[in-house]
């Protein structure tokens, strides 16, 4: 059976949990052959069932913001199979406060793990994806992309800097058949998703039915619609889709 990503060769960011397994498992089920990255050493969990499962993964335990690791997983990548044409930069975390709370140091690593992370993983990936004759990255941005939130100054900017970088991006290398697209989801049912509704002032329970009824569909997304919806941007069923945003978000940000 002919699957959506056969022959692929990709890397994937921020792979050990939520999303990006999800992403993995689905990528690898789907006939790519991948470098997963993450801090978390569960990452070697992912990469065992995705073996398990007949599939082709190898873990790189580093942290997405720093060169040398996401060049080193870059190389394996080609070193390992030839090529590389699928880029995922999924990696990301939260501050859960405003401006004025923020400190420099906050500050600087939100910005470079949210958003020089794909800088790096695009930088070193890329010109591989250019040689390959076509390919796709996908950026995992956020409803917080275009909607601003309370207590999370510095991730919307950062969310907004991914989306943008994606744009430019897009223009800047799609005569070499280079497609580059986001997704962004809204609340999803990952751990980063229930540290930020702990970190609230009101009880949980309230607090993560009061976060479900703001999006119209009343619930929250789960890891894999919003991988399906990363796989959709790196198949050829996207073929014509380019420097956009596909929201994943149960209708948040059509409010």
């Amino acid at each position: 059976m002919t699957t959506k990503l056969d022959g692929r060769v990709g890397v994937i960011t921020g792979a050990a949990s939520g999303i990006g397994r999800a992403g993995a498992l689905l990528f690898a089920k789907e006939g790519a052959a991948l470098v997963l990255v993450d801090v978390n050493p569960e990452g070697d969990d992912v990469v065992s069932e995705i073996r398990s499962a007949g599939g082709s993964a190898s873990f790189i335990q580093g942290d997405a913001a720093d060169g040398s690791v996401v060049r080193g997983a870059v190389d394996r990548a080609v070193r390992d199979s030839g090529k590389l044409d699928l880029l995922w930069s999924n990696v990301g975390m939260p501050v859960f406060k405003t401006a004025l709370d923020t400190t420099e140091a906050e500050w600087d690593r939100i910005v470079d793990v949210n958003l020089k992370s794909g800088f790096l993983l695009a930088k070193y990936g890329i010109p591989h994806v250019i040689a390959a004759g076509r390919g796709t990255m996908v950026f995992t941005g956020s409803t917080a992309s275009v909607v601003g939130s309370r207590r999370w100054a510095a991730y919307c900017a950062t969310k907004g800097g991914v989306l943008m970088l994606c744009r430019a991006m897009a223009l800047d290398y799609a005569e070499y058949n280079v497609r580059i697209n986001c997704v962004c989801p809204g609340a999803t049912d990952t751990p980063m998703q229930e540290a930020d509704m702990r970190s609230r002032d009101e009880p949980y329970d309230q607090v993560v039915r009061d976060e479900k009824a703001a999006h119209p569909m009343n619930r929250y997304a789960t890891p894999l619609e919003v991988a399906n919806a990363a796989l959709f941007l790196s198949c050829d069923e996207s073929s014509f889709t380019t420097g956009s945003a596909l929201f994943v978000d149960g209708g948040l940000s059509a409010q």
